[in-house]
């Protein structure tokens, strides 16, 4: 088998964990309850994150490894992902007996006072990233802070090209800006677009190319499944 082979392999496996799997039992007439994408049913310390498990284990990599003092998410949804970042922060006081710093502030259109419960490392905003006024509460708040960015909100190019224009500068260099859901398009190419035009990952691309101080890190891909091909951005200067 080539390498090709294999990565076209992971490639039909991953439209069938993101949604496949579960139209397949829709249309065989499975309850709703018992045909969900498996995403939909990650739990971390008993809270629902909808995110692939591979992407949360990248995700704890790469905090421990670079430390934000800042986590700025767009797209809270449940606040699953939120008080994921929150307790790796929480373990890693406990596992050094330090006092670890690190915060995270979510923003999305729609709360979910039920599921958003508070946590003293998470701040919830209510609005649209792209409102003027969360952006200027959000940059004030990254100010002076080692910043790290999970853009997870509407997953359309203009929406993410507008997210990044509004808050990519923020990133740390040596620090990330996830682009979330990149991996939704059917673009497998290593570098020219040929994907989905109206989806965010042209944004990622086109933001790469138009700005060299950030890089697409391929080797938080290394666990070969992801929802987020090519859409682990590094900052390097």
């Amino acid at each position: 088998m080539t390498e090709q082979e294999a990565r076209e392999i992971i490639a039909k496996f991953h439209g069938l964990y993101s949604g496949g799997l579960a139209q397949m039992r829709r249309d065989a007439g499975q309850p709703d309850i018992t045909a969900m994408p498996p995403w939909t049913e990650v739990y971390w310390m008993g809270r629902q994150v909808v995110k692939c498990p591979m992407d949360l284990w990248v995700y704890q990599e790469i905090i421990i490894e670079t430390l934000p003092e800042l986590i700025v998410e767009t797209g809270t949804s449940g606040g699953g992902s939120a008080f994921f970042f929150a307790t790796i922060y929480d373990l890693l006081g406990l596992l050094t007996q330090r006092v670890i710093p690190g915060h995270i502030i979510t923003v999305d259109t729609i709360t979910y006072p039920l599921l958003c419960l508070p946590h003293s490392r998470i701040t919830y905003l209510v609005g649209d990233s792209l409102d003027p006024e969360i952006i200027g509460t959000i940059r004030g708040r990254a100010a002076g802070r080692r910043t790290m960015l999970s853009l997870d909100s509407l997953h359309t190019h203009a929406h993410v090209a507008a997210e990044l224009l509004a808050y990519a500068d923020l990133t740390t260099p040596g620090c990330y800006c996830v682009v979330e859901d990149t991996g939704y398009s059917d673009d497998r190419s290593d570098g020219v677009y040929r994907g989905d035009p109206d989806w965010c990952s042209r944004a990622a691309a086109e933001f790469v190319l138009e700005h060299p101080d950030f890089e697409v890190d391929l080797s938080r891909e290394r666990h070969l499944l992801t929802s987020n091909h090519r859409g682990w951005l590094k900052r390097a200067r």
